[in-house]
């Protein structure tokens, strides 16, 4: 099997994954690997996750055009605006996981300093000004944001993530969307705590996290300790 049948099957299994877990529903949701330079794999439109196969597995260049396959996702604008502009990551994923789709709608966002594992490992989370799904328009907003941040949610539409591989940019995906969800339940028991600054320091420091994330952390606006 070479890298790119290999990789045509993986996104085949995260897209089957996601769709089980409720993640994405229907023909919603988008995947895409970077396999070279000029060679994008990327889910084709219309067709549930959960039923992906390979051989329906899109191949475009980054300028769009089909190199291989049918209809690529509406939303392939998005993916190639993204990977223009972060040369680090070679995968993304883009889903109207629940809770997270849930903060997008009411207009929240993911930048206090709550909870450890994302504060280190994914950083802040913003929210992209809403822009009509599959537009132009969508991915010149998301490229002003995705330069510093890995994950986004995006105003009245879902979340993408990034990654340096299709594993790592769904991990980013599903461990936002299983914060807000336990932010959904702590918001109803009352108050939620953050940390404060110097606690952020030690954990970033402690993960050794990556120095986009450390430095959304270094001027914080607003601190406060619960």
């Amino acid at each position: 099997m070479n890298k790119t049948d290999k990789y045509r099957r993986q996104i085949c299994e995260f897209g089957h994954l996601a769709w089980q877990r409720g993640l994405i529903a229907a023909n919603d949701g988008n995947f895409s690997i970077r396999v070279a330079e000029d060679r994008i794999l990327i889910t084709p439109g219309g067709v549930t996750k959960g039923f992906l196969q390979p051989s329906g597995i899109v191949e475009i260049t980054a300028k769009g055009k089909v190199l291989h396959g049918g209809k690529p996702s509406s939303e392939f604008r998005m993916h190639l605006k993204i990977f223009e502009n972060r040369p680090d990551f070679n995968a993304i994923v883009h889903t109207h996981a629940p809770y997270a789709t849930a903060f997008a709608l009411a207009g929240r966002d993911l930048t206090d300093p709550i909870f450890p594992e994302v504060i280190a490992t994914i950083g802040k989370v913003p929210l992209v000004p809403y822009a009509t799904p599959s537009t132009t328009k969508l991915a010149r907003e998301i490229a002003r944001f995705i330069r510093d941040y890995d994950v986004l949610l995006l105003k009245n539409h879902g979340i993408v993530a990034g990654g340096i591989n299709l594993p790592e940019a769904y991990a980013k995906m599903e461990r936002t969307e299983h914060i807000c969800k336990i932010m959904s339940v702590a918001q109803m028991l009352g108050k939620v705590n953050q940390l404060g600054l110097d606690e952020v320091t030690d954990l970033l420091k402690n993960y050794h996290s990556h120095a986009r994330i450390i430095a959304q952390y270094q001027s914080p606006k607003k601190w406060r300790k619960g």
